[in-house]
């Protein structure tokens, strides 16, 4: 595993009183570098992979001088290429070119004009069972990053179950098995949430697609579920995601939207997974918001810093919601006393 330990750091206020009598004198910055900032996620059910390539720096002066210079962060359009080679066996099988773009880029100390973005239409062109290496090169040919080979995460469907997600589970005909809060002794009020763990895939974070309808549209909210890392040895997860907390994420999704809304009884649940190398760069950073020490970050791009890693977001099951409980215990009545103009 490769780590970056982060440029900049902050000092407390105590240690600029021990620092001011030092005669050691120092310069925290350095001549100017250029380093590649690469991020990308695969994930084979989606239509379109996207590349984002940027570089970082370090140099004399204010780093907001520097930020606010597009040339620093940016690098131009045609100075790069970018390609995703796909191998089985160290046998190139597929490669893949990017296309130049740009999106929109919120204000802010970095540069916001456009922000240039490489992408490619991946729908039913990534194979689970090839190995992905992400290279970027320069103008010239040379190459600028590249990474370690990558796996994707595999779930095949067998004649019985089409879906890894085995329970809430529902039977159309016994009417059983409902998205529902049901549970009894330790899992009162609460919905259990269980599955197949998938090949190559670390963590997981099942969601819930709650839908209402507004007029005449329907539309939903996402509830994200706790989330659970496998070990070698699992082959079957799954959380706990009580009702209290379902209805507490639900009235914070929706408490500012004061259009009259009507729930339709029906949820999906998806099952968010990503591999190793998502779950550990996620891991080192989930604690650097709220702390000014310095800490290693996971980074596994070569000649660079990033990302490089696979996910699946598009696995789900839909299952009608938990209604038939007679108030006041029932969730839609529960539901209906939020507060968020919902009957």
């Amino acid at each position: 595993m490769k780590i970056l330990k982060p440029i900049l750091f902050l000092l407390s206020p105590l240690a600029f009183f021990l620092l001011e009598g030092c005669e050691v004198e120092f310069s925290p910055n350095a001549e100017w570098k250029n380093v590649p900032v690469v991020y990308c996620l695969l994930d084979q059910d989606d239509d379109t992979t996207w590349v984002r390539v940027e570089r970082c720096y370090l140099g004399e002066g204010s780093i907001y001088s520097y930020s606010s210079i597009r040339d620093s962060v940016i690098y131009p359009q045609g100075s790069i290429s970018v390609a995703l080679l796909a191998y089985q066996n160290g046998t190139l099988k597929d490669s893949l070119p990017f296309i130049y773009t740009t999106r929109d880029r919120d204000s802010g100390s970095f540069a916001s004009d456009n922000m240039p973005l490489y992408y490619c239409y991946t729908k039913n062109r990534l194979n689970q069972d090839y190995s992905y290496v992400l290279n970027v090169r320069k103008a010239d040919g040379s190459l600028l990053v590249t990474t370690n080979p990558i796996s994707l995460i595999k779930w095949k469907a067998t004649a019985d179950r089409t879906s890894p997600i085995t329970k809430p589970t529902y039977n159309t005909y016994l009417h059983y098995g409902e998205f529902s809060f049901n549970g009894t002794g330790s899992a009162k009020n609460t919905c259990e949430i269980e599955w197949d763990t998938l090949s190559n895939a670390r963590r997981y974070q099942p969601m819930v697609r709650f839908y209402y309808r507004v007029g005449s549209d329907t539309t939903y909210v996402d509830l994200m579920c706790p989330s659970t890392v496998s070990t070698v040895s699992s082959s079957r997860l799954s959380v706990l995601y009580p009702r209290e907390t379902f209805l507490d994420d639900l009235k914070n999704k929706l408490k500012d939207d004061p259009s009259y809304k009507v729930n339709l009884n029906k949820v999906d649940v998806y099952l968010l997974c990503c591999t190793e190398e998502m779950n550990a760069y996620m891991s080192s950073v989930s604690h650097l918001a709220y702390s000014i020490s310095s800490r290693e970050v996971y980074n596994n791009i070569k000649g660079g810093v990033g990302i490089f890693a696979a996910r699946r977001r598009h696995i789900y099951k839909s299952l009608p919601f938990e209604y038939n409980i007679d108030a006041p215990e029932g969730i839609t009545y529960k539901i209906e006393h939020l507060g968020i103009n919902m009957h």
